[in-house]
């Protein structure tokens, strides 16, 4: 277990890479709320994380004939994650933190915990 969580910091680190620079780019382009913006990267980076976490961490779950339904069950992972992130980037402006790359920090490992519990148990479980 310990090294699937490893390896799925791994493709997530490089997910978050995508995630947070397209947050850092819309946030600098758009007037939007950064909540939203942070939870919309943050299904940009579920997309990257699926191709990732598919290939390189988890084995064949219980849902592998039917990808349809394994993607959608992994993007609703991602849906949780987004709005974990959200709640928790507007929990930190409720708390006087501001920067961008402090509330990402703060919201990123409550996310990542409860989200690789639900893909790792639920969708991508094998039975064993």
């Amino acid at each position: 277990m310990i090294l699937k969580v490893i390896k799925y910091a791994g493709t997530n680190g490089v997910a978050f890479v995508a995630d947070f620079t397209l947050l850092l780019i819309l946030d600098y382009l758009l007037s939007f709320d950064r909540a939203y913006i942070a939870g919309f990267c943050y299904l940009i980076g579920t997309c990257v994380s699926f191709v990732l976490a598919k290939n390189f961490v988890f084995g064949r779950g219980w849902m592998a004939d039917r990808p349809v339904i394994e993607f959608s069950a992994y993007f609703l992972g991602g849906v949780m994650g987004a709005i974990i992130t959200a709640f928790m980037f507007y929990l930190s402006v409720q708390a006087g933190i501001t920067n961008i790359l402090a509330q990402k920090i703060i919201a990123t490992p409550i996310a990542f915990l409860i989200v690789f519990l639900y893909r790792n148990f639920i969708v991508f479980n094998d039975g064993k």
